[in-house]
């Protein structure tokens, strides 16, 4: 099994998206900064106006993270870096698939750490240029009940939008600290056994996901019959 130190990185991430939008009314936001507040704003909706749903239905927390934020990401370019040299020997299919439940599993685990928000206070630094014109280091510093925390977005402008490819949380890659974890699977079990991997621990949570739905439906269905 794979044991990733990647859940306080989410945690940090999605916080940063969520609370970026009260310390910049004042300041004019770069393209790729505005990509990240009008994320930010939008999630900041969904919890005002949905908490109730989001505590109470994690298949709504699944849609509104892969329709909300996970569009902001470049999963194809993540999905390269990841893998690292060894994505160039892989088969295209073998990309194609690892690439969707690399997908899935993102997904699960920004929704596991988007209820778990708090307070954070967050602010822009001058961001740094990247490796040409279409490549830049979005800059933060998250303040919450102790020292800044410094979360820097790499994005890339692609298809006509910016998209992020790489957080450091304290220079901590999430990229780095996936492809580490990965390498070691694929050295024991290649591709084909990541890919398997990824795909039984997706199949294994969204089995539980539906189990705990049905169960929030027999408890309300109870609840329903009792009262009337």
């Amino acid at each position: 099994m794979i044991k990733m130190k990647t859940n306080n990185i989410f945690k940090l991430v999605v916080s940063a998206l969520f609370f970026i939008g009260s310390a910049v009314n004042a300041v004019e936001l770069t393209a790729p900064q505005q990509v990240i507040e009008d994320t930010s704003n939008e999630l900041k909706q969904v919890l005002k106006n949905d908490r109730d749903l989001l505590q109470s239905d994690p298949a709504f927390v699944y849609h509104m993270v892969d329709e909300v934020l996970i569009p902001n990401f470049d999963l194809h370019r993540i999905s390269k870096l990841v893998i690292g040299r060894k994505w160039k020997k892989v088969s295209p299919e073998q990309q194609v698939s690892f690439q969707q439940e690399f997908k899935k599993m993102l997904v699960r685990t920004y929704a596991t750490a988007f209820n778990e928000l708090d307070d954070w206070h967050v602010t822009y630094l001058p961001s740094r240029p990247g490796r040409n014109e279409h490549d830049v280091v979005v800059r933060t510093q998250i303040s919450r009940n102790g020292p800044p925390v410094a979360v820097d977005y790499r994005m890339i402008f692609k298809e006509s939008a910016w998209k992020v490819y790489d957080v450091k949380i304290e220079g901590m890659s999430l990229v780095t600290n996936y492809r580490s974890s990965f390498n070691r699977l694929m050295r024991t079990s290649g591709m084909d056994g990541l890919i398997a991997h990824l795909s039984e621990t997706n199949q294994q949570k969204e089995t539980g996901l539906k189990e705990g739905g049905q169960n929030k439906e027999a408890e309300f269905q109870k609840v329903a019959h009792t009262t009337n």
